[in-house]
């Protein structure tokens, strides 16, 4: 996690503070010999390194003075470190007592584990979610906050998440879909057309058998030329399990 009102820093801004090309920096490994008072920001899965940068700024001037004239370094406010150890199969979880502000920065990895465990879709359905869109569509999952560019990685403020989290949570809970309860036709409220309910039931299916099938395998597959019918049948997926986790509470 970058809490609020830290500065990360990748190791392309780390090459250029040790005055190396990237390449250079990351035979050198200079990373290797910090302190554990520098704390890597990132999530352990992550495959990138991020630092505090006020931390990394005076790292790296300690590596280039006699010991005698090394600063202390300073510490975070807070933890960066907000997930369990996650073992092969598992799913990101917060730690015990962890509390996130509404602008600490989060992973894909952190964001997941913050949304709420009544309202937290499945693994693969947050990846689907948060998949960049292609030709022009907006993505079905919450924006990322690109305040800072992390060596290509995306980021979502933890507000940002839970006002997304809030909007859908009331689509589910108005009865749409699977969740309405038996009775006459609500007035106003469109049905699903018989063909989208077979497309749903056959990704259903897909999903069952591999749930790591991409959007464009799951198209070819039912037969549609858009993805966007794609994104729509997954949702209307998602506000069922969501729809269905409110019915248990």
């Amino acid at each position: 996690m970058i809490p609020a009102g830290r500065i990360p820093a990748d190791d392309k801004r780390a090459a250029e503070l040790f005055g190396l090309s990237l390449s250079r920096y990351r035979t050198v490994q200079p990373w290797k010999k910090f302190p554990p008072s520098v704390k890597y920001l990132q999530s352990p899965a992550a495959k990138v390194r991020v630092y505090d940068l006020e931390q990394l700024k005076i790292q790296v001037i300690n590596m280039m003075v006699e010991e005698g004239a090394k600063q202390e370094i300073p510490l975070l406010p807070r933890d960066p470190e907000i997930l369990l150890p996650q073992k092969a199969g598992e799913v990101p979880q917060l730690k015990p007592g962890v509390t996130l502000q509404e602008n600490d920065l989060l992973d894909r990895y952190e964001a997941y584990a913050a949304i709420p465990e009544k309202d937290r879709p499945a693994w693969s359905t947050w990846l689907r979610l948060i998949a960049p869109p292609s030709g022009g569509a907006t993505t079905a999952g919450p924006e990322t906050d690109d305040e800072f560019d992390i060596a290509g990685a995306r980021y979502w403020r933890y507000r940002t998440l839970m006002d997304w989290n809030a909007k859908r949570i009331p689509q589910h809970a108005t009865g749409h879909g699977h969740g309405r309860p038996a009775g006459p036709e609500t007035p106003g409220i469109r049905q699903p057309r018989r063909d989208f309910i077979e497309r749903v039931e056959k990704t259903r299916r897909l999903l069952a058998d591999d749930p790591n099938r991409t959007n464009a395998e799951l198209a070819l597959a039912l037969g549609v030329k858009s993805e966007r019918t794609v994104e729509r049948i997954l949702a209307f997926l998602e506000e069922e399990r969501a729809g269905g986790n409110q019915q248990e509470d």
